[in-house]
C-alpha cells in the first residue's frame, strides 16, 4: 500500500505512483465518467487563513502540496519523485517551475484550469477566483492572449494583468 515505504522516501513516492496508475487503470475499465464516480468534497481542510504552500504538478488530477519554496527548481534535483514532477506554483499561483511548456487552459501545464480550481479550494486566492471566473465567461479572450503572452514577465495567470484580452 501507500504507507508500507513511509520510512524510506524513495519508496513511499513509488508506492504512491504506482497507486495512481493502480487507479487510472481501474477508471479506464469503467465505462462511467469520472463526475459520476466520484463526487468530491472538502470535509476538512486543514490550511489555515493567508497559507504559504506550494503545488506540485505530477499530471492531471495528482498534485502535491508542500510548504512555501519546497518544491523551486533548485531543491527538485535531490527529490525522489523529480522525474515526475512538471510543473510547481505557490499558493498565489507564480510558476516556481515548468517542464511541460505548455500555453493552454485545458492541457496540463502552468495555465491548466485544474491547478486553479484547486487554489481556489485550498486557501481561496483571488487570481484563481478571477482565473476561473474568466475561465468559465470569456474562455475565447483568455485563449487567445495566452497564445500571444511570451512570459517575457513570468508564468501562470499571476502574471495575467500582463494578458491583452483585447478583441
Amino acid at each position: 500500500g501507500v504507507l508500507g515505504g513511509a520510512n524510506v522516501p524513495s519508496r513511499y513516492y513509488e508506492d504512491f505512483l504506482a497507486t495512481v496508475a493502480a487507479e487510472s487503470k481501474m477508471e479506464e475499465l469503467d465505462s462511467k465518467s469520472e463526475s459520476e464516480m466520484f463526487h468530491t468534497e472538502t470535509k476538512l481542510n486543514g490550511i489555515r487563513q493567508n497559507p504559504q504552500y506550494s503545488l506540485v504538478g505530477i499530471q492531471p488530477g495528482v498534485y502535491i502540496i508542500g510548504m512555501k519554496d519546497q518544491f523551486n527548481i533548485h531543491d527538485i534535483e535531490t527529490h525522489p519523485l523529480r522525474d515526475h514532477m512538471q510543473c510547481a506554483m505557490d499558493e498565489i499561483g507564480f510558476v516556481l517551475f515548468d517542464k511541460t511548456n505548455t500555453k493552454s487552459v485545458d492541457e496540463f501545464g502552468p495555465y491548466f484550469i485544474e491547478q486553479y480550481i484547486l487554489l481556489d479550494a485550498l486557501s481561496k486566492q483571488e487570481v484563481a477566483q478571477n482565473v476561473i471566473t474568466y475561465y468559465c465567461r470569456h474562455k475565447d479572450k483568455l485563449e487567445r492572449g495566452l497564445e500571444s503572452y511570451n512570459e517575457k514577465r513570468g508564468k501562470g495567470f499571476i502574471c495575467w494583468r500582463f494578458l491583452s484580452f483585447a478583441s
